[in-house]
């Protein structure tokens, strides 16, 4: 049984954590992960515009709610939060 390792030599999965987000600045979301580590996130080329999703990020914000990003490819993940199809599961 082969099992995916990245270039750190992690599971692939540990990529993903449960993350806050701590602010939102000039289209970058800074996140805090359980492990206290700081990842900044483009904002998506999909919502630049979407005055939902920075309303949505916003509130996450105040709320203190933990959501799911890949640490490695620095983005947000869709799925578990979002009623989107799994094929779906991250912003691009």
């Amino acid at each position: 049984m082969k099992i995916d390792k990245n270039k750190d030599n992690k599971l692939i999965s540990d990529n993903i954590v449960s993350a806050q987000v701590i602010a939102l600045n000039n289209h970058i979301i800074t996140v805090k992960t359980e492990n206290s580590e700081i990842i900044k996130i483009k904002q998506p080329n999909s919502t630049k515009n979407d005055k939902i999703f920075l309303e949505t990020m916003k509130d996450i914000l105040r709320s203190g709610l933990w959501i799911p990003v890949n640490r490695v490819m620095q983005i947000i993940m869709r799925y578990d939060w979002f009623d989107t199809p799994f094929e779906e599961y991250s912003y691009v």
